[in-house]
């Protein structure tokens, strides 16, 4: 009889041990230090032909996570295209922020890219276009 009375105080007392380590591993995690945003230092300009209904893909690479400028400087003939920044993705931009953009206005998209490594930045046409335009555009990135 003895016996029976201990075993669901083991029992009760294992469960209680069980649920103290389940629970241990379920507290808050640690947040990452937020990261120095440095200065954008880097330019690039990238000049292309814009087709009718296209669009095209332009690639640069962030060293650090910072400030991150792009805008349209030139349109030939004059006229708003559409602008995006994103992620490169098998032959396109995955856009993750876009606008249409008329040149003369700087910068069209800042933000802070959050972590290095490779970007893009896609020009296409809005829907407005008769003719093929030549255009200039500007990444200012860390």
């Amino acid at each position: 009889m003895t016996r029976m009375a201990h075993m669901p105080a083991k029992r009760l007392l294992a469960i209680a041990l069980g649920l103290s380590l389940a629970t241990a591993g379920c507290s808050d995690p640690i947040v990452p230090a937020i990261p120095t945003s440095a200065t954008p230092t880097v330019t690039e300009s990238f000049s292309d032909t814009l087709l009718v209904r296209g669009a095209n893909t332009h690639r640069f690479t962030v060293q650090q996570v910072g400030g991150l400028k792009v805008s349209v400087d030139n349109v030939t003939p004059g006229a708003a295209v559409g602008l995006g920044v994103g992620t490169p993705s098998v032959g396109s931009c995955a856009v993750i922020s876009n606008l249409t953009a008329v040149p003369g206005v700087a910068p069209q998209i800042s933000g802070t890219a959050t972590v290095a490594g490779t970007f893009c930045v896609s020009v296409y046409d809005v829907g407005n276009l008769v003719e093929p335009v030549t255009y200039t555009v500007t990444v200012v990135h860390s």
